[in-house]
């Protein structure tokens, strides 16, 4: 039997931090040093978390799927990653598990508030996608923003079971 499909291009051209930081202004100071001599000049944890990070995310964000949207793509993902390792920067930490304990607690959307007569609340629904597979992709805003990119696209996913050969491919 053959199987017959769409294959994906996964060769992506190269993304660099200049253009993550063209994108992602805010991530600028984290990437390069603030130095009048060389502002390119990229920090030493800068470059840990890139070598970390860009490899995980050229596996997932094609540029056949995403067209003129590629780099805007990339550059939510990398965001959201670098935003969940941030969130976990900030989660309590120690030598035992009690002291590490308060780190793994879900966070939520804040849904409702109130101190005294203030109260602020948001509604969700139409801005965050309530698809399973978005679960993931919701846990920070950059997340959300490339989830709902890559719903504007248009995956083709065709498969054909044959029980003949494929011709040209030589199982004749």
């Amino acid at each position: 039997m053959a199987l017959i499909g769409i294959i994906t291009d996964k060769h992506n051209p190269e993304f660099t931090k200049r253009q993550f930081v063209f994108w992602m202004p805010q991530f600028e100071k984290f990437f390069f040093s603030d130095t009048t001599t060389d502002p390119w000049t990229e920090t030493e944890e800068g470059i840990l978390y890139w070598n970390e990070i860009y490899p995980v995310v050229n596996g997932k964000v094609f540029e056949s799927i995403f067209g003129s949207d590629w780099k805007l793509a990339m550059s939510y993902a990398i965001a959201h990653y670098l935003t969940l390792i941030a969130q976990q920067k900030q989660a309590p930490s120690g030598d035992s598990l009690s002291d590490i304990a308060g780190g793994g607690v879900i966070r939520g959307i804040l849904s409702s508030a109130s101190v005294g007569g203030f109260s602020k609340s948001y509604d969700i629904d139409k801005t965050v996608s309530s698809d399973e597979e978005a679960m993931w992709w919701n846990q920070t805003s950059y997340g959300a923003a490339y989830w709902a990119l890559i719903k504007t696209k248009h995956v083709a996913t065709i498969f054909i079971a044959t029980s003949n050969p494929v011709p040209g491919s030589g199982n004749f």
